[in-house]
C-alpha cells in the first residue's frame, strides 16, 4: 500500500477510528455520522461493562479458542478497551450475576462494531466510498 496523499490519510483515519470510537468519521467532516455511530459503540460497551460482562485479555487466552476471539473481539474497542483495563473495570469474570454472559455479547459487539466503523472510515478517506 502507498502511503504518499490520500492512502496515508485513510491509515491515519482509521487508526482515529479505531482509538476513539465515531473519530474516524468526525475527522473526515461527517460530524453527526461520527457522533451518532461512536454513541452507539459507546453505550454497547458502558451497557456490557454494565450488565457484568467480562473482558478478555492477553493474560487470560489460555482458557481456549473462545477467548481468544473474545480477546481479538474487545481489542476492537480500541481506548475503550485500553482504559477499561488500567481501571479494572469488566476485568472480573462475574458467572453469578444474572445478565453476565449477555454483558459479554454486548462487549464483543461494540468491538465489532467499531472494526466495522474503522474500515467505512478507512473506505471513505481512501475515495472507495462516497
Amino acid at each position: 500500500m502507498d502511503l504518499r496523499g490520500g492512502n496515508f490519510r485513510a491509515l491515519r483515519t482509521a487508526i482515529l477510528a479505531w482509538l476513539f470510537p465515531g473519530l474516524g468519521h468526525i475527522s473526515l467532516g461527517l460530524v453527526m455520522q461520527g457522533l451518532l455511530l461512536g454513541l452507539m459503540v459507546w453505550g454497547l460497551f458502558f451497557t456490557g461493562a454494565y450488565l457484568g460482562g467480562h473482558l478478555y485479555f492477553l493474560s487470560t487466552l489460555d482458557a481456549g479458542i473462545l477467548s481468544r476471539i473474545f480477546w481479538f473481539c474487545n481489542v476492537g474497542n480500541g481506548l475503550l478497551f485500553i482504559v477499561a483495563g488500567y481501571a479494572g473495570v469488566a476485568i472480573q469474570d462475574s458467572p453469578m450475576l444474572q445478565f453476565s454472559e449477555y454483558g459479554n455479547i454486548f462487549l464483543v459487539a461494540s468491538g465489532l462494531l467499531n472494526y466495522y466503523l474503522m474500515l467505512d472510515a478507512f473506505d471513505t478517506a481512501a475515495g472507495r466510498k462516497s
